[in-house]
């Protein structure tokens, strides 16, 4: 078995609240659907009488996935939940549920020094770093990760186009030098997490010049003091990844793959506002609500950082094959999102803060959007040059909070 990397400060249990097995549709492989779908659960839960369980995917929905059919649900929470426990798990027992659902909330990206594991934010117990230390639990994570493999055969992730930024490449061994500063700069908790993340761009951006064959280094500042305010670009953009992340309304088939950033244009000419349910907000409104002072908030986000940064997960085969500098730049644009989201949904209940609830629903909520994102052509260009530049990400470092 290859070598699993096993964050330290990241615990997880489930809490038993059901809640992540609401507001998707589970899929399932055949063996899954041949194995589930062979029981008579109406004889076991009488309230599944006369409700279709599963249906088919379409060929464009199991396209490069190990998944032939899904549950469904007329409700939006799955069907086989019975006060918040699974049917399935009580009746036949935890290897007789979905594949996915096994695996929940457990990541890995296999790169070419090992495993590295993390969780999904997804998950409440994630959240709120519920349970034992992911470091105390090697044996069962090993377990998982060999249940990975068996279920996605054909995974071989490709880091040998690994770029510092457009152009830039860069071998796996000067990322993890570059990584290791990352995290050491991110674990500084004495400082606020915005200089933190600000000193992990002005660092990125010292690589530069080695990346080109430059000697010199460039300098960069490393401060959020005599920063411009937001320009009418940084909120187009906001406006935009706010409508792929927050929805106010499902999202349509293919709506996740960011051809939607033709709509950056659009928002560009017209309103820059956050869209909710019924309602709308532009970030100087949000910004007039104080975000919460609160260390289990701190602690939620440098957690939620962290595990991006560790788990590979926001550049190259961890995410849509982006650059390195840019997709640093996508972690602090989506700790914008956040804070500004969690403010929308303070605002819409009329809280005069935002709380931990708030936190919690929207960062749940975007782990599960940027995970059903997908990036590619013409879009992926367009993403890199808007998230490319240093000066915006202190933007919106400065001037989100």
């Amino acid at each position: 078995m290859e070598t699993l990397h096993i964050p330290q400060g990241i615990n997880y249990e489930c809490t038993g609240c059901g809640k992540c097995c609401s507001g998707w549709a589970v899929p399932m492989t055949e063996a899954d659907h041949e194995r589930i779908s062979a029981v008579e659960w109406t004889g076991i839960n009488p309230a599944l009488r006369q409700k279709p369980l599963y249906r088919e995917l379409t060929k464009n929905e199991s396209k490069g996935t190990p998944y032939s059919h899904k549950i469904v649900s007329d409700t939006g929470t799955c069907p086989f939940l019975v006060d918040k426990l699974c049917n399935i798990h009580a009746e036949r027992g935890i290897e007789f549920k979905p594949s996915i659902c096994q695996l929940f909330p457990y990541c890995f990206s296999e790169t070419p020094t090992g495993v590295y594991a993390t969780v999904s934010f997804v998950s409440v117990g994630a959240v709120y770093n519920a349970g034992a230390p992911l470091l105390d639990q090697r044996e069962y994570l090993e377990r998982k990760w060999l249940e990975f493999r068996r279920m996605y055969p054909d995974y071989k992730p490709d880091w040998s186009h690994t770029r510092l930024s457009v152009g830039m490449p860069i071998t796996w061994e000067q990322y993890l030098q570059i990584e290791k500063r990352l995290l050491e700069i991110l674990k500084e908790d004495e400082k606020p997490l915005a200089v933190r993340l600000l000193e992990c761009s002005s660092f990125l951006r010292t690589q530069l010049p080695a990346a080109a064959g430059v000697p010199t280094p460039v300098a960069a500042p490393t401060t959020l003091t005599d920063v411009p305010p937001l320009n009418s670009l940084d909120k187009a953009l906001l406006s935009v990844f706010h409508k792929m992340y927050f929805p106010a309304k499902a999202l349509k088939q293919g709506d996740g793959d960011f051809s939607a950033m033709r709509l950056a244009a659009e928002n560009f000419l017209g309103s820059k506002r956050l869209q909710l349910p019924g309602t709308s907000f532009s970030v100087e409104e949000l910004n007039a609500l104080p975000f919460c002072d609160d260390k289990e908030v701190d602690n939620l986000l440098y957690r939620y950082v962290f595990s991006h940064v560790f788990g590979k997960k926001y550049f190259g085969a961890g995410f849509g094959q982006v650059s390195i500098i840019p997709g640093f730049h996508h972690i602090i644009l989506m700790l914008s999102l956040l804070k500004l989201h969690s403010k929308a949904l303070a605002k819409m209940r009329q809280a005069p803060a935002v709380t931990m609830l708030d936190v919690a629903a929207a960062i749940r909520q975007l782990e599960r959007q940027v995970g059903e994102t997908q990036l590619g052509g013409y879009s992926a260009a367009a993403w890199e040059m808007m998230l490319g530049p240093s000066t915006r990400a202190r933007r919106l470092l400065a001037n989100i909070h």
